[in-house]
């Protein structure tokens, strides 16, 4: 069961909403009774209950606040119906990260008669309905959204298992404040599979295709597509077609270098009423001034100056004192201290748009101006430097990727007529089977939902071809696969039918094709269901990843989105590198509430700081930094807030890579599975590149499999799971927070060990 909630009086959403059954119907008479029940509960400096009696369905249930100083009372409303007419979830998409769709049981809501603070969250107990069971696999949840009128909702707790006749959410120690005269709808529910939905705002779903390019079988959603997509809205670009940009390769200079650069930043406001001063400033000094850049949105202003080495610390300690000084550094040290120059491929995305071009501090994108700051993270451009030749190791082009190796993703399928993944995908292959378990097959895996899109970009999306995004694996090779079936428009919600899940008898044939196939990384942002001390509660799948393990197959799965302390199969499995999500907070607001890491709190538009997302899920040990025995590692993923799912969209707390082009529509003006099918951001060439902007442990998931195939590319002895691990474990950087694992992965730390840089970072 999971209890998911909205708050804010509703609407807004044209998702359909799940009736109202049970998991099992017509193993017992459904009980009768009154479609809604009433109580009131009090605030006081001791915990305080409620019971509702029983509705319609035969459930009832309690809510028990705990002790606080805030003086009010709450209403409650126990219904069989939606109260507040909002759908289950209203983001524009649900990119397939796990199977099984929610099944609504029951309705509650809180309203508070004034603002009510608490420590930790209230409790929810629901007593079930004589003879309730839950079908195979089946697992209880909870949920919640902190009042949003839009009808938004995501995972907080569970699963739990259901004791006799009751069930009991017990969210855990973190603050939470019900606003007064706030209605926050709470939905109990049931899966049969842990969801873990990543999220996209509606304001980027733009330049629909103007056709229905389905190609599976007509009326026959769980058929293998038989044939490619010719109606893609993408049209692949020729070799050289467009304007190129120049990679920063490894500086030209000498081996020893008589001037060094500073990048000095000042207040902005100040820094234009001073210019004057500040250029005098710097003659003195003997500085030369090479280059200015004004951030506005970061009201910044930054003068990156070239200085004699001999003079560095003079010069700093005179340029503290000018008026409106923030901060002095010598340019790409404050994140990278690199033995590589940054290498960028053409790819402009990943270069950054004016004025963050190839900039690393804080990121090359602003909340307004986007780029690829995930990939920035995770020192992907110094990575590639290695490409280069240096004083301390040999250059190796195979840093920028090697297309022997292979990437499988297993997922909602690829648009390969997409020009960042037409070049790169080798292989396709399609596993769906029906409700009754009846497979279907097929050479081609043709995406109408985006999700295995935007993943396979982020890991493989090609590399220095002038348009869009690199792919964290560089020139890896694509296997593409596809196990989930063609979507209809409940999929584009937290809630759905069949159509909207994957069987893990598809999951496991996949496996099983790419072990066949020689890959060399499997990814799968997708879960459900758990574990038993590393042994998948699905023994198909179990198997089967055991298998790949075993033939020293490097396998990694998202750790999922549920915010809990258990991760979902198969990234639970023994031998597996689960990944957890991190995000950017640059001082507005983000998607994490309850949760909060310590890193945040200063927080702001000058000091962009990275953290572990509140919704991904951990394991034991909570934290083991450094170590391979931690239950995973960490990568980008975004955390975006609540608001920006509908309005507008904060670019530094978002992954934005490529999406389908090829998207389910059942009519010509269906939007759910669409993304921006424009130009890249402030291009000139025309070329139409879909992308979208999105969020999850999916999203991180396809970082750590690019940044695999990167490492193997330059050296085959970590092809094995172990021992990939543990390279990635050592190398990641330390967030200093419990729920990140071994820590946030560093491709650039790991291709320095596996290249033998005698000086690595």
């Amino acid at each position: 069961m999971l209890l998911a909630a909205c708050g804010g009086g509703g609407g807004g959403s044209s998702t359909p909403n799940v009736p109202v059954t049970t998991p099992t119907p017509g193993s017992t008479p459904t009980p009768t009774g009154p479609a809604q029940t009433t109580a009131t509960v009090t605030a006081g400096t001791s915990p305080s209950t409620a019971t509702l009696a029983t509705i319609q369905g035969g459930y009832a249930g309690a809510v028990t606040l705990p002790g606080t100083s805030s003086a009010g009372s709450a209403a409650l409303v126990l219904s069989a119906t939606n109260p507040s007419g909002a759908a289950l979830a209203s983001s524009s998409r649900l990119p397939k990260a796990i199977g099984g769709s929610l099944v609504p049981l029951a309705y509650l809501t809180l309203t508070a008669t004034a603002n009510l603070a608490f420590t930790s969250w209230p409790t929810f107990t629901f007593s079930l309905p004589s003879g309730f069971a839950l079908g195979a696999g089946g697992a209880l949840y909870l949920a919640y959204n902190p009042g949003n009128a839009a009808g938004n909702w995501s995972t907080l707790a569970g699963p739990v298992a259901i004791n006799g006749s009751t069930v009991t959410f017990v969210p855990g120690m973190v603050p939470i404040t019900f606003t007064g005269g706030t209605v926050y709808a709470f939905a109990l529910l049931s899966t049969a599979q842990v969801l873990t939905p990543a999220t996209a705002p509606p304001s980027q779903t733009t330049a629909a295709p103007t056709s229905t390019p389905s190609s599976s079988p007509a009326g026959n959603a769980y058929a293998c597509p038989q044939s490619g997509a010719p109606n893609s809205v993408v049209r692949l670009a020729a070799n050289g077609e467009g304007p190129r940009r120049l990679a920063r390769h490894q500086n030209t200079s000498s081996a020893v270098s008589t001037t060094t650069l500073l990048a000095v930043t000042y207040d902005r406001s100040s820094a234009q009423t001073n210019a004057t001063q500040i250029a005098s400033r710097e003659r003195q000094l003997g500085l030369n001034l090479v280059h200015t850049y004004d951030f506005p949105h970061t009201n910044t202003a930054m003068r990156v100056v070239a200085v004699p080495t001999s003079s560095v610390a003079q010069a700093e300690s005179s340029l503290r004192s000018q008026s409106g000084f923030r901060s002095v550094a010598v340019t790409g040290e404050r994140r990278y201290r690199s033995t590589t120059s940054p290498y960028y491929t053409n790819d402009p995305y990943f270069q950054g748009f004016a004025p963050y071009t190839q900039q690393s501090a804080p990121y090359a994108e602003s909340p307004t101006t986007p780029g690829q700051w995930d990939m920035q993270a995770i020192g992907l451009e110094n990575a590639y430097g290695y490409s280069q030749s240096g004083s301390t190791y040999n250059a190796t082009q195979n840093a920028l990727g090697s297309s022997s190796i292979k990437i499988a993703i297993i997922d909602t399928g690829e648009d390969a007529s997409h020009p960042e993944l037409a070049g790169a995908i080798a292989y396709q292959h399609c596993f769906v089977s029906d409700l009754n378990n009846v497979q279907s097959s097929g050479n081609f895996s043709t995406d109408e939902d985006g999700h295995g899109t935007d993943v396979s970009g982020i890991a493989a999306a090609s590399s220095g071809n002038a348009l869009g995004f690199t792919g964290a694996g560089g020139k890896a090779s694509i296997y593409a696969y596809r196990v989930f079936p063609t979507p209809d428009d409940t999929c584009s919600s937290d809630s759905g039918d069949g159509q909207c899940s994957s069987s893990t008898f598809d999951i496991a044939s996949a496996i099983m094709d790419a072990v066949a196939q020689h890959v060399n990384v499997i990814s799968m942002s997708l879960g459900g269901g758990g574990c038993t001390n590393g042994v998948d509660t699905d023994k198909t799948e179990g198997a089967a990843v055991s298998d790949a393990i075993a033939a020293n197959v490097i396998v990694v799965a998202a750790a999922g989105n549920s915010g809990t302390s258990s991760v979902t199969a198969p990234g639970c499995d023994t031998g597996v590198i689960a990944v957890g999500a991190t995000s950017l907070d640059d001082g507005t607001g983000t998607g994490t509430t309850s949760y909060t890491s310590t890193r945040t709190t200063a927080a702001s538009s000058t000091n962009i700081v990275e953290y572990v997302a509140q919704y991904s899920q951990w394991g034991s040990p909570s934290e083991a930094v450094h170590s391979s025995g931690a239950w995973g590692i960490v990568a980008p993923g975004g955390d975006p807030s609540n608001n920006e799912l509908s309005g507008t969209a904060d670019d530094l707390h978002w992954i934005e890579n490529i999406w389908t082009s090829t998207p389910f529509m059942s009519s010509a003006g269906d939007t759910n599975f669409t993304g921006n099918c424009g130009p890249d951001f402030a291009s000139t060439n025309g070329i139409p590149d879909c992308r979208t902007l999105i969020a999850g442990t999916s999203m991180a998931t396809p970082h750590v499999a690019g940044a695999a195939a990167l490492i193997l590319a330059v050296n085959s002895s970590y092809q094995s799971p172990s021992a990939m691990k543990a390279l990635l474990c050592s190398t990641a950087d330390d967030l200093s927070d419990t729920h990140q694992g071994c820590g946030r992965l560093n491709v650039y730390r790991a291709m320095a060990h596996a290249v033998g840089d005698t000086a690595p970072p």
